[in-house]
């Protein structure tokens, strides 16, 4: 769990400019996934097969935000975050644009 650069604290504003703060942990993955390229003889002239390291979600979790303004409304009192306890290397969208 990592705390997220320029998310720290997190702040919430109500409709009524009322505001809630905290510091959010988030699940964090790092490490090697296989990323290849090889040519073709049609177009495009090449295939990517590209990995990226990603979190496995199994769930969310409520984070309570509890630096609050008095009166600050009940939905800015806390955020929905994703859990989960695995990485796995996961193949990157690539979308092709063709002119």
């Amino acid at each position: 769990m990592r705390l997220v650069p320029g998310f720290n604290p997190l702040r919430q504003v109500d409709a009524n400019g009322k505001e809630c703060r905290g510091n959010v942990e988030l699940p964090f993955c790092k490490g090697y996934c296989k990323t290849s390229e090889s040519g073709t003889h049609g177009f495009p002239p090449r295939v990517q097969n590209s990995k990226v390291c990603t979190l496995v979600t199994t769930s969310t979790r409520k984070v309570v935000l509890d630096d609050c303004d008095d009166g600050a409304d009940e939905s800015v009192k806390f955020v929905m975050v994703p859990h989960g306890t695995d990485c796995e290397c996961s193949a990157v969208p690539l979308e092709q644009h063709h002119s």
